[in-house]
């Protein structure tokens, strides 16, 4: 039920949308102009991005390809971004949703990964002692892929769900950059909605660690 609740929040974050600026309403022309330059800037930072990973890599044709694919993603981004501005007529009505939507990404993401680590524990302590009898002929192996079958089951749950609240995370933390740079670091909006995509990022990587518990288990269990 979490995490079909999850993907409901993240269905409907991808379908809401955000406008305006300063808190005054915009002609239409205005809207299609600051829709453009979001788009524009998303896909200036992800070639940025993608071109120094491919740097890093030490290719300068890994570094050409990292551009070109960062800038499909970051175009993505300020894409998605400017669609959701459209659906509100002022800024501070965007950027209320962006907060909203990532607070209760994060709620779930806690109470998901609350759960996951009990599960995690039990799955751990059943692999074991499994594979023990498995070894000395007391186990079948029937039973041994049935409890993998379990393992790989959650594990896949967990990996699509760190999936979209990576993507969710890289939406709001764009925001997030935009808006410090247009509004200043203390405003309320931006502070509220940084504290909100660090928190985010800290679930994510929180479930990272139970993906990778997750994927030992199931390496202990193969045969």
């Amino acid at each position: 039920m979490i995490n079909r609740s999850v993907s409901a929040i993240l269905v409907a974050a991808l379908l809401s949308g955000c406008v305006a600026t300063n808190g005054t309403e915009r002609p239409d022309s205005a809207s299609g102009d600051d829709q453009t330059a979001t788009r524009v800037q998303g896909s200036l930072l992800g070639a940025l991005v993608g071109g120094l990973i491919g740097a890093a890599a030490g290719d300068k044709k890994g570094a050409l390809i990292g551009a070109a694919v960062g800038a499909g993603v970051g175009y993505l981004a300020g894409n998605e971004i400017a669609k959701r501005k459209a659906n509100y007529a002022r800024e501070e009505d965007f950027l209320e949703a962006e907060i909203a939507q990532a607070e209760a990404l994060n709620q779930e993401a806690v109470a998901y990964n609350e759960k996951l680590r009990g599960q995690i524990s039990s799955l751990d302590t059943q692999s074991k002692q499994l594979a023990t009898r498995y070894r000395s002929g007391q186990a079948t192996r029937d039973q041994l892929l049935a409890q993998r079958n379990t393992v790989q089951e959650r594990m896949k749950k967990s990996r699509d769900l760190e999936e979209g609240l990576r993507k969710e995370h890289d939406i709001k933390a764009a925001v997030a950059k935009e808006e410090r740079g247009q509004r200043g670091g203390d405003d309320p909006y931006v502070k509220s909605l940084e504290k909100q995509v660090k928190e985010l990022q800290t679930n994510i990587d929180n479930l990272h660690r139970g993906s990778a518990q997750l994927a030992r288990i199931d390496e202990r269990l193969s045969v």
